[in-house]
């Protein structure tokens, strides 16, 4: 993403706060994604509202204009301070962690309540009945931890709906049709996703890192 790119964004960001679309939280954890860093080194930030680029010198931020910085920009994380101009603010913490332990304490709860469940009914009869829970909640963990470490944000280009088959835990094959959306992501590559509902093509998808699910914001219409 350049500074370009990163105005464009913006003024559709600032679009959907003023028609109620997304809310401020959604808003500043967009609007954090835009920040950029010049071949200098130095970290540049949108200030919310008016779109005014500030530059961090010196440990500072200042209101400057990029420049000949607008060539060679690229993206980089989100810095803690934020610029000294009034109505700027410090966009709010996505709370990522906190949300990781919570679905990693649902996991061992869930898991728990199965394993006492199957020991109580055959663990005495069937023991390795506790082993495969065990290999089935450390499968469950692993793709658990790869979807919370998991960031990333795009654009949905398609969407297309794919038959695939399906084998239940009694050995009937059936065939289910699948809804999946091909989401052309901010660093150019495409990435497909298995898709909700009300999710349309031209939507704004971002999955950040510490939550399991993905935030959706529709379209301008």
């Amino acid at each position: 993403m350049d500074f370009n790119e990163a105005e464009q964004r913006f003024r559709w960001l600032e679009d959907q706060r003023a028609r109620g679309v997304i809310t401020m939280e959604q808003y500043r954890s967009e609007l954090n994604l835009l920040r950029l860093t010049d071949a200098h080194g130095r970290l540049w930030m949108l200030q919310e509202r008016t779109g005014q680029w500030f530059v961090q010198d010196g440990g500072q931020w200042r209101a400057a204009s990029p420049g000949d910085a607008r060539q060679p920009a690229m993206a980089s994380p989100p810095a803690p301070p934020a610029p000294p101009a009034q109505s700027a603010q410090v966009p709010e913490k996505g709370g990522g962690c906190g949300k990781a332990l919570l679905y990693l304490l649902m996991w061992a709860v869930i898991w728990s309540v199965i394993g006492i469940g199957v020991f109580v009914i055959w663990g005495q009869d069937e023991p390795a009945g506790l082993l495969g829970v065990g290999l089935a909640a450390l499968i469950s963990l692993v793709f658990m931890l790869g979807s919370l470490s998991s960031a990333w944000s795009g654009t949905i280009e398609e969407l297309r709906v794919k038959e695939e088959r399906v084998t239940d835990d009694e050995g009937n094959s059936y065939v289910q049709h699948v809804r999946y959306a091909y989401v052309r992501q901010d660093n150019g590559k495409i990435k497909k996703t298995p898709a909700m509902p009300k999710w349309q093509v031209g939507d704004r998808l971002v999955k950040q890192r510490g939550e399991a699910h993905i935030r959706h914001y529709p379209a301008r219409t």
